[in-house]
Order: structure tokens, then sequence, then C-alpha cells
């Protein structure tokens, strides 16, 4: 048996008001209305005006090639868009303005473009490369400095001055993903490089460390699913570098 087809009426008095409602009028009532939805906008104003707390990111892996051959890899910050996952461009900006005793000359500052969980940013980093202890880290932001001792900078004819002044506290870049992003790679020979069971061969320690603060803490709500596999995948990246740079070990 057919149902007959459901009228709805307007309530009396409401034919007229209802008609003359437009989508502007309908946020503007919507906006003024008691809707517990509205309660939540001074919540989440505050929460875009927060910045996270700092967190890191680590993984290390042993490795049977010489430090040296591994730190000349993951100096060479040029090629880091060729092989690092998360880092879509790098570029080298400035050197170290003399070569070192042994002729070589270091990057002290790069344009990277990086970011994880459909998150990047693009920054000017501050590179510091300190061969003699396997260091090669990069900063940006507007946080941040070095962990490095003074004293060993000096060595290298090195300073870390803090953020330049456009990226200082009154010059902040409002739209920036990362307050800071420090990421250090060491690279020192492993304490049992030269076990018997390792046939006298050449192996290395292999650490990164990916300390960073999210400007807003939403960009870590939307990231956080794939953060504890940042550092992992760039180290097993480094890996498959080495191998196809210096061959398999023992070849």
């Amino acid at each position: 048996m057919a149902h007959p087809a459901t009228r709805l009426l307007p309530r009396p008095g409401l034919t007229s008001s209802w008609s003359s409602l437009t989508p502007s009028t309908l946020l503007t009532r919507t906006a003024a209305s008691s809707n517990p939805l509205t309660h939540c906008r001074p919540f989440l104003s505050s929460l875009l005006n927060q910045t996270s707390t700092p967190q890191e990111l680590t993984a290390q892996r042993t490795l049977p090639y010489n430090h040296r051959q591994l730190y000349d890899l993951i100096a060479d910050i040029d090629a880091y868009s060729t092989f690092l996952p998360y880092c879509k461009t790098s570029r080298v900006t400035q050197w170290t303005p003399h070569p070192d005793a042994d002729g070589r000359r270091w990057p002290t500052q790069a344009d990277l473009t990086a970011g994880w969980g459909g998150i990047e940013d693009t920054y000017t980093s501050r590179v510091f490369c300190i061969p003699g202890s396997g260091i090669v880290e990069a900063i940006s932001g507007d946080e941040g400095c070095t962990e490095i001792p003074a004293s060993v900078l000096a060595q290298h004819k090195l300073q870390d001055s803090g953020p330049p002044p456009s990226q200082g506290r009154e010059g902040e870049n409002k739209d920036a993903v990362f307050k800071s992003l420090i990421t250090r790679w060491t690279i020192t020979p492993a304490a049992d490089a030269t076990r018997p069971d390792r046939f006298q061969s050449d192996w290395s320690d292999v650490r990164l460390s990916i300390k960073f603060r999210f400007a807003n803490p939403l960009y870590g709500a939307v990231s956080a699913a794939v953060a504890d596999k940042v550092a992992p995948v760039m180290v097993d990246a480094f890996v498959a570098q080495a191998r196809r740079i210096l061959g398999e070990p023992g070849r």
C-alpha cells in the first residue's frame, strides 16, 4: 500500500523569516547563536597561538665502513635531496672561507626544504662541520643554538651567533612550520671495530638526532603518525647511499 508523500509545512509566523535567509545571513545568525560549537572558537584560537613542546627523534646504526668515508658522505649536503627522505631540496650557499689542514672547505650555510607527515618548510640553516668529532649539524628556525662547545668551534674557526635578525623574535616568520629544527649526524669509529670476529674491518657508529619544536601544536598532531619513523628511515637511506657509493663491504 502506497503511503502519501509527507509534506513539511512551515510553522506559522516563520515563512517570511526562512524565505529571506541567504548564506551570509545564515553564517551571521549561526555565529551569533548559542550553538555549543561557537564556544570552541576561543579554545581553537588560543591553540593556534601556542607553540609545541620540544621533541627529539633519534636513530643509530653500526656500519662496516671507515668513519672518514661515511663522514664525507654525510657532509655532502648538496646531495641530501637525492637520497634522504623528507628532504625535498638541498643547496649549500656558504663555505668555510679557508681550507683546513687537509685542504678541505666545509659548508657553513644551506637552504633546505624538509618536513614529514604532509608538512614541510623551506629555511636557511646554519651548518657546523667538525670532522675531528664526526659531527655535521644543521640549525634553523627562530630559536636554537648549537650545543657544540665554543672552544671546539673556535678550533675550526667557527662560531654560532644564533638566528639571523630576520629570523629573530621581532621578525619571526608567522608562516613557519618549525620554531627550531636541529639535525645532527655523528659518525665515529665503533668501539669494537677491530674485534676478531669482524675480520679487522673498519666499523663505524652512525647516530642521528633531530631536535625540533613546531611553531604550532596542530602540526604535531597532523604529523604524529609518522614522526617516530623519521629518524630510522633517514638512517636507513644513508646506509643505502653508503652501499651505492662505497660498495658492498668486503668486496
